[in-house]
């Protein structure tokens, strides 16, 4: 499949962000032991029936950062006519990797399970992340009917697919990514998967998405800001997507660097590729 490289030179394309919003905070999704995982959830009420969700995973190398970082993203997500839900998940000190994985997935579920009291069309759900985050949700939408990163718990009956992912700045193969370095090991991966690449190569292999993809991958779009290092990352991802046949496409986004996609100077371009690419590659 031929895919595109694409360039956003304007900050345009979807129209006014001026729709007002509203937020239910703490909605507990999942439960891990007495751990209870939560996510705010975002609408705006000029737009009814089910409305298509956005899952929205913040970054902070696995390690920190938080789901409130990612409340401008939210709102404006919500303003353009969609459900956000921008949760939170345990980070590498309180679980080790597929840990957080597992929570992404756990709320997708969540959402499929309550879609008819918040107004969801399950069919409809999609994933944004940034830089772990959007590893996070790489590792979510590839993982789909892998026993490894199924949960007897928080609502199994319920699907963890993904209509569509777009990723920022993002590892997508952390064998090159650890490889790459002078001293083969980085450490917060060592510390999110629990060991050094030499001493268990295997868990940094099945945490790379590029492990995982199939026919099945979601539409996949990667979004860089120009000083991120722009498409880099995804060279052999993308050529092993192209021979899945799964849609993907790359946007740069000029001026940016790493984590300003909630910059308000940059914001908006991000926002207007995000939506974009969700909307055409959306179910009928």
């Amino acid at each position: 499949m031929k895919t595109l490289l694409l360039t956003i030179v304007g900050v345009l394309l979807c129209g006014s962000l001026g729709a007002e919003t509203k937020t239910i905070r703490d909605l507990v999704y999942a439960k891990v032991g007495d751990r209870e995982l939560k996510l705010d959830l975002t609408r705006s009420s000029e737009f009814s029936g089910p409305l298509p969700c956005i899952v929205t995973v913040h970054g902070g190398g696995w390690l920190g950062g938080s789901r409130k970082s990612w409340e401008p993203i939210a709102n404006d997500l919500a303003s353009t006519g969609f459900v956000v839900a921008n949760i939170e998940y345990r980070l590498a000190g309180e679980a080790k990797f597929p840990g957080a994985v597992l929570d992404c997935k756990a709320a997708i579920r969540w959402l499929r399970a309550n879609a008819g009291k918040y107004g969801i069309n399950p069919e409809k759900i999609s994933g944004v992340g940034g830089s772990a985050g959007g590893h996070l949700i790489g590792m979510a939408a590839t993982t789909v009917g892998n026993p490894d990163f199924q949960s007897k718990e928080n609502h199994p009956e319920e699907s963890d697919a993904l209509s569509s992912i777009v990723i920022m700045g993002s590892g997508v193969d952390q064998v090159t990514r650890v490889l790459e370095t002078k001293a083969k090991s980085i450490a917060n991966c060592v510390i999110f998967f629990g060991a050094e690449y030499h001493e268990n190569p295997e868990i940094y292999r099945q945490a790379s998405p590029i492990t995982h993809l199939s026919k099945s991958t979601p539409p996949i779009l990667m979004l860089d800001g120009e000083k991120d290092k722009p498409g880099e990352r995804y060279v052999d991802f993308r050529k092993k997507l192209d021979e899945f046949g799964v849609k993907n496409e790359f946007v740069m986004i000029p001026g940016a660097a790493h984590g300003e996609w909630a910059n308000a100077k940059y914001r908006r371009a991000f926002v207007d590729a995000m939506v974009a690419f969700i909307r055409s590659s959306s179910p009928e």
